[in-house]
């Protein structure tokens, strides 16, 4: 890369060498330039401008007008509008066979160019009319660029008036040549242009499949980048409108409209490889706006036809850049890892040639062979070393990859023996939950056997109450009439048929209280007894309610349960047995019930049972907790009035409160239980 960079320096050197020596060279000359039928012959320092702002003048007038200027080179003139009168004297050698030669015209965009030959009275006539504008079906030569045929007749030196006009940059060079000489110089010309753009739709079609395969965004821009550049050189050789015959004004629009939008693109994309999107993201943000800014403005300006105020704004935005790219590219040289020499490199060279075509479209600068190309040149080596520099970068990127995949591989490796590993551990665990839950099925088994002989032994035990009911009942009837049949029976025979009457009472109540309390324990109706519960066991509770309804009944939403809360489970659950079992008395057959839990605002538990129904009386809702009361919807359903008053009785005892939520209004039927 640095024998590149001094082998790049060296030529640019000698490029400026050149140029200075050309026009020293051609400041010197002086005189009839004299035509060589064996080569081309520049009118270097022959050549006399005039020009004329309001383009009305004819040749005569313009060839006796004041303000000539003698010009040291090439004709440059920059952006203008004017017509530029060019004078000058050819003279071919006595020696020389040929009459016929072509006078050659180096820019491929003038729009109009006239020649003009002064007969026999002294006054100018049009000889020839060639340019864009007549349209190059109708060129007296087929060619790239103008050429007009010229007929020399004496030897003595010929005076020459040629009218040029064009809206892109005035620069062109003006030389003589015999049609055998320009064939053998068109035929290297096409050549080189051939291989030029040849390459650049190799590097065009490589890059279009590499994107293709890719998908990557920088190279979506290069993509881009490089399809206006071969536009834009490609409009400037005049190729397309020599193959196409495409109109003047069309292919002006075109050219002018690829450089606006080759400004926009090109800073966004230099952006990219110099890395300043990364380092500088809002300033460069700034700088890639306002430069489409100033591009979108010379688009309005070209469509308005301001051809040269639009390419005038453009170029010096260009310009601008430039200088910005390349000081921040010198500012990050010692900051990064070679980004800016590669950059410096790569694009100095495409930089160097579009400042030579500017200085020489503002004529800073000769129009000549160097200056005419300089932009084409600096834009096949630019693309030449971006494509080497983009797939130096690629390869790198490969072989990252293929690292990267390596270390994946091994870390996924040690991944899946951690994996195996902790599955043969949870493997191990699941074997024992297994075993826990074989187990607890059997206990299950077990409880289930022992409630069914507990279910068993209280018919048993109410069987055998009733018939001891009948007993003492029997005994106080028979006694009973026994006392009314003989009211004078002795004292002693009617004491003892009152103490058998109590006998049979007392047994009475002594049955009455065991069965109570023994229906008391089956029942769990033990005394209010409040006690820390931990979320694991208010989950369960919660668990087993919803699993005594069948799957879908009962849908429950657990919004967070705390981690501790204050109550009697037993007494709870009874509260929330009751609450579902209302709602599924007045829930239809196939909808569900909807169970939610969240945490209360200030603590506790706010617990929520909805279910869609018909909606409840106004007139009932204030007696909805009353004990024994039932609605005029319940009396389609079996219950003694009982459930909603244990909830309330319930939440009270907690210090908490039942209510409802919604009456059904909107078809949900919604109770709340607040628990502190």
């Amino acid at each position: 890369m640095k024998r590149l960079a001094r082998c790049l320096w060296r030529c640019g050197c000698l490029a400026v060498l050149g140029l200075l020596f050309s026009a020293a060279a051609a400041a010197a000359a002086a005189g009839v330039l004299r035509l060589n039928p064996l080569a081309s012959v520049d009118s270097h320092g022959q050549l006399s401008m005039l020009r004329d702002p309001e383009g009305r003048l004819s040749a005569d007038e313009a060839a006796a007008a004041p303000g000539w200027k003698a010009l040291p080179g090439a004709v440059n003139a920059g952006f203008t509008r004017d017509a530029v009168w060019i004078k000058l004297e050819v003279q071919r050698p006595a020696d020389a066979p040929q009459q016929r030669w072509l006078a050659q015209f180096r820019n491929a965009l003038l729009d109009d160019v006239r020649l003009y030959r002064q007969d026999d009275t002294g006054r100018w006539q049009l000889a020839v009319h060639s340019g864009e504008d007549i349209g190059r079906e109708h060129w007296p030569v087929d060619a790239r660029n103008v050429q007009l045929p010229l007929t020399l007749e004496s030897t003595e030196p010929t005076p020459l008036l040629l009218r040029l006009q064009s809206r892109n940059a005035m620069s062109t060079t003006i030389g003589f040549a015999a049609p055998e000489v320009y064939a053998g110089t068109a035929r290297r010309e096409y050549l080189f242009y051939g291989l030029g753009f040849g390459f650049g739709l190799m590097l065009l079609a490589f890059h279009t499949l590499f994107w293709q395969m890719t998908r990557e965004r920088l190279s979506a821009w290069y993509l881009v980048y490089v399809a206006n550049a071969l536009l834009v050189e490609f409009l400037t050789a005049g190729l397309p409108q020599q193959l196409l015959a495409i109109p003047a004004r069309l292919s002006d629009m075109l050219l002018s409209l690829s450089i606006c939008a080759g400004v926009a693109i090109g800073i966004r994309f230099a952006g990219m490889q110099l890395g300043t999107d990364v380092r500088w993201p809002r300033f460069t943000r700034v700088v890639v706006r306002t430069v489409g800014l100033v591009s979108a403005i010379a688009v309005a300006l070209v469509l308005a036809g301001a051809n040269g105020l639009a390419m005038q704004a453009v170029q010096g935005t260009a310009m601008l850049c430039i200088v910005y790219l390349i000081g921040a590219a010198l500012w990050l040289l010692p900051r990064d890892q070679g980004q800016a020499r590669a950059f410096l490199i790569i694009f100095g060279i495409y930089y160097a040639g579009v400042m030579v075509s500017f200085l020489r479209n503002q004529g800073w600068l000769p129009a000549g062979a160097w200056t005419d190309n300089a932009t084409a040149i600096g834009t096949l080596l630019h693309l030449l070393l971006m494509s080497m520099r983009l797939n130096r970068r690629y390869d790198q990127l490969r072989r990252e990859k293929e690292a990267a995949q390596a270390r994946l591989v091994h870390v996924v490796g040690r991944q899946n023996d951690r994996l195996e590993a902790e599955v043969r551990r949870r493997t191990a665990d699941l074997r024992g939950e297994i075993e826990q839950r074989q187990r607890l099925e059997v206990d299950l088994r077990a409880a289930l056997e022992t409630e069914r002989r507990a279910k068993q032994s209280q018919v048993d035990f109410v069987a055998m109450v009733s018939h001891e009911f009948r007993t003492p009942l029997a005994i106080i009837h028979t006694t009973a009439q026994q006392i009314a049949k003989n009211l004078d029976a002795a004292r002693e025979k009617t004491l003892a048929r009152c103490l058998n009457l109590r006998a049979a009472a007392q047994r009475m109540t002594a049955l009455v209280d065991e069965y109570l309390t023994s229906d008391r324990m089956e029942a769990g109706q033990t005394p209010f007894q409040p006690r820390p519960c931990e979320r694991d066991e208010l989950m369960e509770l919660f668990e087993d309610l919803v699993a005594d309804w069948p799957d879908g009944r009962v849908v429950w939403h657990d919004g967070q349960l705390p981690p501790q809360l204050v109550c009697d489970p037993g007494l709870l659950r009874v509260a929330l047995r009751n609450l579902l079992a209302n709602a599924d008395r007045h829930t239809p057959a196939g909808r569900a019930i909807v169970l939610d839990v969240v945490p209360a605002e200030a603590g506790g538990l706010d617990i929520r049972v909805s279910n869609p129904g018909d909606a409840i009386p106004h007139d009932e809702v204030p007696r909805l907790f009353e004990k024994y009361f039932r609605g005029r919807q319940a009396a389609r359903s079996p219950g003694a009035g009982l459930g909603l008053y244990l909830v309330h009785q319930i939440a009270e005892l907690h210090r908490g409160h039942a209510r409802l939520d919604s009456a059904g209004q909107d078809g949900q039927v919604r109770f709340s239980l607040a628990l502190p």
